[in-house]
């Protein structure tokens, strides 16, 4: 069994790190699902990596990021997660550790510090995106390991695109507490009179060039949830499917051996 996943090639391409999202085939990733084991095995046959090297968030989209080591290795794989401690991301510099987040339309995002060689992987759903989790990620990057925010490489993973992503008032209404004016006409474009468009694309990236990462440095994989297949594949998406159960996996890793 081989599970079907994608890249992100600007930051694989640094020779140093491993990222990936899988696709529909294999949608099973939360401890509580039976299948979850097996696909985490498979994966890790790919990678060459055991199951104690791979460790999740446990995700209530909330602005909370977690430094996590070779201790916390299996956690939410080989074993539940702490209900009332959640996180959504997760901030590590050992090496041959997968972060990993899942997601059905919100946003991943991948971090990486070639010069202190730290990475982080993040769940922004428009919650987190509203209370600034990746600057959270970027504040505590800095403040674990010493990280410069003009040194991060930041790529956003597939997601619920500006054109499909159809939000109420009461979501428009969040985001005004936390974006400026000039910020928000960015970020939303209005659909008819009770519903706006939602751009987290550009939410993210807002929050991240604000705080210290270079425009050059910020890369997307411009891929849509909810409309776009790659190579024949579909991706993860809850408001087309409803599917209380399938996730797509995001995962980054700094590997010693290239798996």
């Amino acid at each position: 069994m081989n599970i079907k996943y994608f890249s992100i090639p600007k930051l694989d391409a640094t020779g140093k790190i491993k990222t990936l999202f899988t696709t529909t085939q294999d949608a099973a990733w939360n401890f509580e699902d039976e299948k979850s084991r097996e696909n985490y095995l498979a994966l890790g046959e790919q990678l060459g990596l055991p199951l104690e090297n791979m460790v999740k968030s446990k995700q209530r989209h909330t602005a909370v990021v977690k430094n996590v080591t070779r201790q916390n290795g299996g956690d939410g794989i080989l074993r539940p997660l702490d209900e009332n401690a959640p996180y959504d991301g997760l901030i590590t510099n050992e090496k041959n550790l997968l972060l990993c987040t899942v997601e059905a339309d919100c946003v991943p995002v991948y971090f990486y510090d070639p010069v202190k060689e730290v990475i982080a992987m993040v769940h922004s759903g428009w919650k987190g995106t509203v209370q600034k989790i990746s600057e959270v990620a970027i504040k505590k990057m800095h403040e674990e390991f010493g990280c410069k925010p003009e040194n991060m490489m930041v790529a956003i993973g597939p997601h619920i695109c500006k054109d499909c992503y159809e939000v109420g008032q009461d979501v428009f209404e969040e985001f005004a507490q936390s974006f400026d004016e000039s910020e928000m006409q960015k970020i939303f474009s209005r659909k008819n009179e009770e519903k706006y468009l939602l751009n987290l694309q550009q939410a993210v990236k807002l929050t991240v060039i604000k705080n210290g990462v270079l425009e050059n440095n910020f890369f997307s994989t411009n891929i849509c949830t909810y409309h776009s297949q790659i190579e024949g594949h579909s991706l993860c998406s809850y408001r087309r499917t409803k599917s209380p159960n399938q996730r797509m996996l995001t995962a980054i890793m700094m590997y010693t051996v290239h798996p």
